[in-house]
């Protein structure tokens, strides 16, 4: 339910997660855009050109924000989430993941092996990959 999702998300500072099945698989992915598209009774909205900033992956300023109304926190997870997952295999490299973020104009990619998740990159996972690296 998307209570225990808020919950989650509040507690780990996180701004998106997989959705899968009861085998593992991917079906879906839920972020904040979703949670306020639904919040403000908008079912377009998560798909319409709105895009969270990539500071969101710190949401401790955000658990205002994060605060679905009774209807919208009674709802299965899957009633909000994307259905389109942008996935990428674990041997993709940096450039390609940057170009895969700008060109879907998200905010994560799902790292897949063999169709299951086994990871999250984040615009914000990049940065300090490539801030680390320019260190050096």
């Amino acid at each position: 339910m998307v209570k225990e999702l808020v919950g989650l998300m509040k507690e780990n500072s996180i701004s998106g997660v997989p959705v899968i099945d009861d085998d593992g698989i991917l079906v879906g992915v839920i972020s904040i855009t979703d949670l306020l598209a639904a919040n403000i009774g908008d079912d377009e909205f998560g798909q319409a050109d709105f895009h969270t900033s990539p500071s969101m992956d710190g949401l401790s300023e955000l658990n205002d924000l994060l605060s679905p109304s009774e209807d919208v926190e009674g709802h299965p997870v899957g009633e909000l989430m994307s259905r389109k997952s942008v996935t990428i295999e674990e041997t993709c490299l940096i450039g390609s993941m940057s170009k895969t973020l700008v060109t879907h104009r998200i905010h994560r990619l799902i790292v897949v092996r063999e169709g299951r998740p086994v990871g999250i990159v984040s615009v914000g996972d990049i940065l300090r990959a490539l801030s680390d690296f320019s260190d050096t």
